[in-house]
């Protein structure tokens, strides 16, 4: 009975295995991808925590604006040598607000300033991060595909070194040759294991991007096709307002120009309004009121030091002058990045879409080749030839693509497309 127990439990304990391996395979297209690394990258969830903080920090500097209003409940209790001890109480509201004071203003700019670079950083973060997941995809996909490539490679270099082999047992072809293509084989067989390594690595390289734990395999579906692209002067130009790095670098101008200004408040006088409401006696709960209201300018004299308000006014003037610097070189730098990457990029695609071309000729060649060789028409030296050619352009055409989707998604960084896109 024991026997037969284990006999009906272990295909259960083997079929629960083989469910739960399966669970951890995640097949994903490039959607998916995108929708795990929003909820999952940390790099993406830093930067929105970073901009929602900004956020935040903006919606309490407001508070400047609003009158300051505190409540006070106190007890004291004193004697003296030639007195008896007594206690003393008061209760109390006061309440102040400023009335004029450009440097709170200013502050509160600044603030509001540092909240849209923060979303504009966020954008360029997010960029980044779609660039590197998407070239991790794209790897993925190049690696699955090369897998196959290898593996068809060395179908052919086995089924000629088997041929090769038959016919220098019957005396039609050296033994030279015949060690060669078993060679060749050899070596494909090889390069079937490095392109199994580099599945894996590029599996790893994608779980990362997005955030997950190296704990499942992960299969990519997608298009490795040539990809296409337009960039005209019209898109650069809206480039060129619109990309995070130069809203980033314009925000960071407006916060130095508003920084000058905050500098130069610095010398204006401020006016601010009190008033209190307040209750004296000696119970916990008096009665007799009082109450007060106040206007008070104040005039900055020296405030800080003699020199204080002329250098600091210098300093922030050389820092407007750096950023506006910083500003333009922002968007030379982006203009013939883009310009230089879309001649790069058409280059890339039009060596690839050539070598498309030039495959389907090398493989109909080999086909041909191997008739003509088995027919004694050629020689093993031109059928080698013509079967190198076909390997070479296999392997490059993968090579070609892969480069044309590189280009693209380094144009699309540039050009701040998200990874919410």
């Amino acid at each position: 009975m024991t026997i037969n127990r284990k006999f009906l439990i272990m295909p259960l304990v083997l079929l629960l295995a083989g469910g739960a391996a399966a669970q951890q395979q995640l097949t994903l297209d490039w959607d998916a991808v995108r929708r795990q690394a929003m909820e999952n990258n940390p790099v993406v969830k830093a930067a929105r925590a970073s901009m929602e903080q900004a956020g935040y920090t903006y919606l309490a500097g407001l508070n400047s604006y609003m009158p300051q209003i505190s409540l006070s409940h106190s007890v004291r209790r004193s004697g003296g040598e030639d007195r008896s001890p007594s206690n003393a109480w008061s209760a109390g509201i006061s309440a102040s607000e400023n009335l004029f004071d450009l440097k709170t203003v200013s502050a509160v700019k600044v603030s509001r300033l540092a909240r849209e670079k923060a979303e504009a950083d966020y954008k360029a973060a997010s960029a980044s991060a779609r660039q590197t997941l998407a070239a991790a995809f794209a790897d993925l996909l190049f690696a699955q595909k090369r897998i196959e490539v290898q593996k068809k490679i060395l179908g052919i270099r086995q089924e000629n070194a088997r041929l090769i082999r038959l016919k220098y047992e019957s005396g039609m072809e050296s033994k030279g040759n015949a060690l060669y293509t078993e060679a060749l084989a050899e070596n494909s067989a090889v390069s079937v294991k490095k392109a199994e390594r580099q599945l894996a690595i590029a599996q790893r390289a994608l779980l990362e991007a997005i955030g997950l734990e190296d704990r499942v395999l992960i299969k990519a579906v997608g298009d490795i096709s040539v990809p296409r692209f337009s960039l005209d002067e019209t898109r650069i130009s809206r480039a060129l307002e619109s990309s995070p790095r130069i809203l980033s670098a314009k925000k960071t101008l407006e916060s130095s120009k508003a920084r000058t200004s905050s500098a130069r408040y610095g010398a204006y006088p401020t006016l601010s309004a009190s008033q209190s409401y307040g209750w004296n006696g000696d119970t916990e709960f008096p009665r007799t009121d009082s109450w007060s209201l106040g206007l008070s300018l104040s005039f900055p004299v020296f405030s800080g030091g003699p020199t204080y308000y002329l250098n600091s006014l210098k300093a922030a003037k050389k820092s407007l002058s750096a950023a506006e610097e910083n500003f333009k070189a922002e968007k030379i730098s982006l203009a013939a990045s883009l310009r230089s990457g879309y001649d790069d990029y058409q280059s890339a695609a039009e060596m690839a879409q050539a070598s498309v071309s030039l495959l389907k000729a090398n493989e109909e060649r080999f086909k041909e080749a191997q008739i003509k060789y088995m027919a004694g028409k050629i020689s093993f030296i031109d059928l080698e030839n013509v079967e190198q050619n076909f390997v070479d352009s296999d392997l490059n055409q993968l090579d070609y693509a892969r480069t044309a989707h590189s280009r693209k998604l380094a144009l699309e960084q540039l050009l701040g497309v998200g990874v919410e896109e």
